[in-house]
């Protein structure tokens, strides 16, 4: 019997035959030192050496014709994808954050990807991933919006969106278009050319931006609940929510940077007008960047270190009373909004926390404040800012700038 140090090079040293517990194997050289690797589930020589060429011979072929040597389905390539965004993210947390750091995989996109692909491998996991062609991707835009419908009422998600929004469809398709990219680097698709496919979201979906008035009362709830509050546990999340909206609807930024602040992104500054602020460092979709907010988040930012017994340069800014980073604020927000009966706008369109942002942009272009100002320390586009907050900056505070 053949011992697990046996070794046998043939054809030309294109295979290698060994030992792994018993059974002998093939090791198949592909081309550019790459090797493809099979049992070939004998302890027969004569009959392992025959299976080899067999082996050896498809491959060949394979590659002379543009196949993809190994064929995998798409619920194993979700599987193997899912797995490199985890140890993606997982060697972010272990590493010291630098710029580098930034294009690691986030925790939010993590959480998105997995919530994306279960659609994917409903969708077409059985399918070989060299098979996905545009009609496989052009037809998914319309099974996706049948999805909810064809599930009975009773058994649907209790969050769900029984029609997924354009914007959503986008996001959705890139990603089955990342995952068809993924195979072809690994070589699982031949030569078979990546599907063009792309759809285009035909409707804008914008949160709604707080009205000033809507605002203002919004500032009033949140000022009673923080006076009516006798208990200290309360009183500290009551006071971080209300600091955390000023600090958002005063600085523009995105609900997950001010998550992600620690108070060592935070430098002071001192304006041409003397007068005390922070130059707020951010990591966003768009990557870092410095943000500053109106003067007033000085006070605000010191009204939460003052909050917290210690503010060491490695804490999270916004963070519960244990000491532990905060994952949302959005319940407790959305209950002052019932309790102030403001949770929507007069268009029935419903706040949510990123409307904090949008109040931000709409006020700032009505005082006349250069829009490309105003996309940079938000980190977005101009065209984002005049296509979604545009139509909202026009009011007759403004017109003086209009006019000339």
């Amino acid at each position: 019997m053949l011992g697990d140090d046996y070794r046998e090079l043939i054809e030309d040293g294109n295979v290698l035959l060994f030992v792994r517990n018993g059974i002998l194997q093939a090791r198949i050289y592909k081309g550019d030192r790459r090797y493809l690797y099979r049992s070939l589930k004998t302890t027969k020589l004569d009959e392992a050496r025959k299976e080899a060429l067999r082996l050896l011979h498809i491959t060949q072929f394979k590659q002379q014709a543009g196949l993809p040597l190994t064929q995998i389905s798409m619920a194993q390539l979700i599987d193997e994808y899912v797995a490199m965004r985890e140890k993606d993210y997982a060697l972010a947390k272990i590493t010291t954050q630098t710029a580098s750091n930034e294009r690691h995989t986030s925790i939010h996109m993590l959480r998105q990807i997995k919530r994306v692909v279960k659609f994917w491998r409903e969708y077409c996991g059985g399918i070989a991933v060299d098979m996905i062609d545009n009609s496989v991707l052009r037809d998914y835009i319309t099974w996706r919006k049948e999805y909810y419908h064809r599930i009975p009422v009773e058994q649907r998600p209790r969050n769900c969106k029984l029609n997924p929004a354009d914007k959503t469809l986008q996001w959705e398709l890139t990603l089955g278009k990342m995952l068809i990219n993924h195979a072809h680097d690994r070589g699982y698709r031949g030569k078979t050319q990546l599907p063009t496919y792309s759809f285009t979201a035909k409707k804008k979906i914008v949160r709604p931006a707080f009205t000033r008035l809507d605002f203002k009362t919004l500032l009033q709830a949140l000022r009673n609940l923080v006076r009516q509050t006798k208990s200290d546990r309360f009183y500290y999340a009551r006071r971080l929510l209300q600091t955390y909206v000023l600090i958002l609807s005063d600085t523009g930024m995105r609900v997950g940077e001010a998550n992600n602040l620690k108070w060592a992104d935070l430098t002071p500054i001192v304006d041409g007008l003397g007068r005390k602020n922070y130059e707020i460092r951010v990591r966003g979709k768009t990557g870092v960047r410095s943000v500053v907010g109106r003067t007033n988040v000085y006070s605000y930012f010191e009204r939460i270190r003052n909050l917290n017994a210690i503010n060491d340069a490695g804490d999270y800014v916004f963070r519960m009373k244990d000491g532990s980073k905060i994952i949302t604020l959005i319940d407790q927000f959305q209950r002052v909004l019932e309790q102030a009966n403001i949770a929507t706008n007069a268009d029935g369109e419903r706040y949510t926390l990123y409307s904090l942002r949008h109040f931000y942009a709409v006020r700032f272009l009505r005082k006349g404040i250069p829009v490309w100002d105003i996309a940079r320390n938000m980190g977005t586009s101009v065209q984002i800012i005049q296509d979604y907050y545009g139509k909202q900056a026009t009011p007759a505070e403004s017109a003086t700038t209009l006019g000339g």
